[in-house]
């Protein structure tokens, strides 16, 4: 009966996106445009809720009959022709939302460094990877991630996806990584770069409190931040067939080791 009444409440009013309208939710799908306005987009329920309980501020949520039910305020029903007009999945999930996207802060400023397991990742490059990544750090319970601006947006739709709804509740702080390493020496905080040359991760003993540094798919930690940090650390090859291995998995494998 409800779907019955919300189905007639559409038909009644004609609720329909504009041309413009769904130009600019178009839009917010590149990087250009997301800086330029500010917002970016969330699709499926669990996703959207998650950014609804966090501190992010949620503009408008799009919605279909068939979930409408699920929400009570700040939405608007559309049909599943425009919303497959908006989407970014080739089978639209009935939900999209519209999201207020923080304000990007390129800083060298000083940091506060409150939590025990620093996570600096380094040019990563694939949405799917950087969604994973901070999906993990959620499960470990890290609340922060410093990155390198050269990184992948982390509010492109794939990585936002991929996070499954983990980055409303992981910050992202984009600033300069080797004065970041600069600030953890001051404080006596070791610094660990990722590579295929270092120790074995499982013949360390890390202190209480220490940095990870990951580096990009295909060149890794870049040489600079390599010879800034303290020691390079590696997960052992048991098959010396494979050179490399995915860089979300290395850190889910390290993180677990570091736990």
């Amino acid at each position: 009966m409800e779907y019955f009444f919300l189905f007639c409440l559409v038909k009644i009013y004609h609720l329909m996106l504009s041309k413009q309208k769904i130009k600019f939710i178009n839009s917010l799908k590149y990087n250009k445009y997301r800086l330029q306005y500010n917002c970016f987009l969330a699709e499926g329920l669990h996703v959207v809720n998650d950014f609804i309980k966090s501190d992010f501020i949620v503009i408008k949520i799009y919605v279909t009959t068939k979930l409408a039910h699920h929400f009570s305020t700040n939405f608007e029903l559309i049909s599943e022709k425009e919303l497959a007009k908006i989407s970014s999945f080739k089978n639209p999930s009935g939900v999209l939302a519209l999201i207020n996207k923080p304000v990007a802060s390129l800083t060298t400023q000083h940091h506060q460094f409150n939590q025990k397991r620093i996570i600096l990742l380094d040019s990563i490059s694939d949405p799917g990877n950087m969604g994973t990544i901070i999906r993990t750090a959620d499960w470990f319970g890290v609340k922060k991630i410093y990155t390198s601006k050269n990184c992948v947006d982390v509010y492109n739709p794939k990585v936002v996806q991929s996070s499954m709804g983990s980055l409303s509740r992981v910050k992202i702080q984009v600033t300069s990584l080797i004065s970041l390493v600069n600030q953890l020496k001051l404080k006596n905080i070791l610094s660990y770069s990722t590579t295929l040359n270092g120790k074995s991760i499982y013949d360390l003993s890390p202190p209480d409190q220490f940095a990870l540094i990951f580096g990009n798919e295909s060149s890794g930690v870049s040489d600079s931040l390599i010879k800034c940090s303290d020691q390079e650390i590696k997960i052992l090859n048991s098959n010396h067939q494979i050179d490399s291995l995915n860089v979300a998995v290395a850190f889910g494998i390290i993180l677990s080791q570091f736990r």
